[in-house]
C-alpha cells in the first residue's frame, strides 16, 4: 500500500489484514516485485497533521489473505 498516497487523497481510514513483517515473509526476502519500505503505514501517518484510522491486522480474514498470498508470492520468489 501507498501509505502517502492514502494519506495525500483524504482517505480518513486504512484497513489491512497482513502486517509488513508477514508480507515479507510471503514475498522473500529481496523479491524485487514487492519493494516494500520497512515503516508501518500507522508510523508514516504519525508524522502527518490529520487523522488516518488504521484498522489492522483483521482477525479473521487474515488466515484467508495469507493463504491466498502464499501462491501469488511463491510465483515470484527468485
Amino acid at each position: 500500500m501507498c501509505t502517502a498516497t492514502i494519506y495525500w487523497a483524504h482517505i480518513g481510514q486504512v484497513v489491512f489484514a497482513v502486517e509488513n513483517e508477514e508480507l515479507a515473509r510471503l514475498a522473500g526476502a529481496g523479491n524485487r516485485e514487492n519493494l516494500m519500505m520497512r515503516w508501518a503505514c500507522r508510523e508514516v501517518l504519525a508524522g502527518g497533521q490529520k487523522d488516518v484510522w488504521v484498522v489492522g491486522p483483521v482477525d479473521g480474514v487474515r488466515e484467508e489473505v495469507v493463504r491466498d498470498s502464499e501462491g501469488y508470492w511463491k510465483g515470484t520468489r527468485g
